[in-house]
């Protein structure tokens, strides 16, 4: 088992859903990994990340206004 704490899951889920490389669909199939493994700090940073991905399309969508 690759061990990743928080803020690495954090940035990796970020980075991967501006980038496109994740869906935010894909999102439940991580979690629900990290969650059977009990691995549940990479949880609450795929959880941040994604809120904060939200965020981010908030405030993008209201530049291009």
């Amino acid at each position: 088992m690759i061990y990743t704490n928080k803020d690495e899951c954090y940035q990796d889920i970020l980075i991967s859903l501006t980038t496109g490389i994740l869906e935010e669909e894909d999102l439940a199939t991580l979690r629900r990994y990290y969650e059977e493994i009990e691995h549940y700090e990479c949880c609450q940073g795929i959880a941040e990340a994604y809120k904060d991905y939200k965020k981010l399309l908030y405030v993008n969508r209201g530049d291009q206004e």
